[in-house]
């Protein structure tokens, strides 16, 4: 058994859970998230160029030279890079809101990893989250509520919702002990959820995975994928027509693809060759014609590309200096 395979075998038991509980947000498990909303630590922003930056739809990343992580926003062609977090500790994983006007991010400003919220531009930051460690933040397409991921420190790891406006945090899934657990992907409509599915894998006793589009009121599971493969992180596009994701299905695993496909399963194109790892992040431009994707350690460390969907053309998205890298693009809306 190769080391993908014993990996998802640990998702099995999580992954029913998480189906089981992917209702709506308000559950009797709802409760408040403790302090409320408070100001973040203040963070200076001396590049903000907001004026100037207002002509395109920005991309936010994370860029490093070093241990400290820091947030930046640039125009697709390159031009107008702003650094918009300058803290003493790590600012990762920037994920836009749907009106495109404000960030969800995770920071470790006040000790461990927690949600916060922020301007395009940095300002006003406040803080989501106090409890446990959260990470991974995921907007729901109603603007007012953000998923994430949420663990102990004890090994156990599950996701949550976030009422931005009344700080009502609501549990998602159950506690698995698998880091890498199926990330939930809404429809730009909020009527569907696509995942990682485990269910294929337990029937065949192999080491697959599958996209599958869920009904967000349970009425309705599909399968959009059927082989012997990875298929991981699924993204949806702009219009809510495609979904993108990062696949094995050009035969070594642990080596991913990025591919796209209708929503309902069908007209798969290949976009990229497979020389990403299962922690690649990437996002659609709004108009739907790209793809901002970064590359790990099965490539050049660090680097983002932007590909077109129409062609799989891909160009550097930025010149990065010796010893740096930059990863997470998320494209504002």
């Amino acid at each position: 058994m190769n080391c993908h395979q014993k990996t998802f075998l640990v998702w099995l038991f999580a992954v029913g859970l998480l189906l089981s509980s992917c209702g709506p947000v308000n559950s009797p498990n709802e409760h408040l998230s403790t302090p409320p909303l408070e100001p973040a630590q203040n963070i200076s922003n001396p590049t903000a160029t907001v004026s100037a930056s207002s002509s395109c739809k920005k991309i936010s990343f994370v860029m490093s030279s070093g241990s400290i992580l820091d947030i930046y926003t640039i125009c697709p062609d390159g031009s107008i890079l702003t650094k918009i977090t300058d803290g003493l500790s790590s600012d990762s994983q920037p994920s836009w809101s749907p009106n495109g006007a404000r960030i969800a991010l995770a920071s470790s400003r006040d000790g461990n990893s927690q949600i916060y919220l922020m301007g395009e531009d940095g300002s006003n930051p406040i803080k989501l989250t106090s409890d446990y460690e959260n990470d991974f933040p995921i907007w729901l397409p109603d603007g007012n509520q953000v998923a994430f991921r949420t663990t102990d420190g004890n090994g156990l790891w599950w996701w949550r919702i976030v009422n931005i406006e009344t700080n009502r945090i609501s549990e998602f899934s159950e506690p698995s002990y698998d880091f890498f657990f199926p990330t939930p992907a809404w429809s730009p409509d909020g009527k569907y959820i696509a995942y990682m599915s485990l269910l294929e894998q337990q029937q065949r006793n192999d080491g697959s995975s599958q996209i599958h589009k869920r009904s967000v009121d349970g009425s309705s599971d599909t399968a959009l994928t059927n082989d012997i493969w990875a298929n991981i992180n699924p993204v949806w596009s702009p219009d809510g027509t495609k979904i993108a994701f990062l696949s094995e299905r050009d035969g070594t695993y642990n080596i991913f693809a990025l591919y796209m496909m209708d929503n309902n399963g069908t007209n798969f194109q290949k976009l990229t060759e497979p020389v990403y790892s299962e922690n690649t992040a990437f996002s659609w431009s709004p108009d739907g014609q790209q793809i901002a994707i970064s590359s790990d350690v099965a490539t050049v460390l660090g680097s983002i590309r932007i590909i077109d969907v129409n062609t799989g053309n891909a160009r550097e998205l930025l010149d990065l200096p010796n010893g740096e890298w930059a990863s997470s693009p998320s494209w504002q809306p």
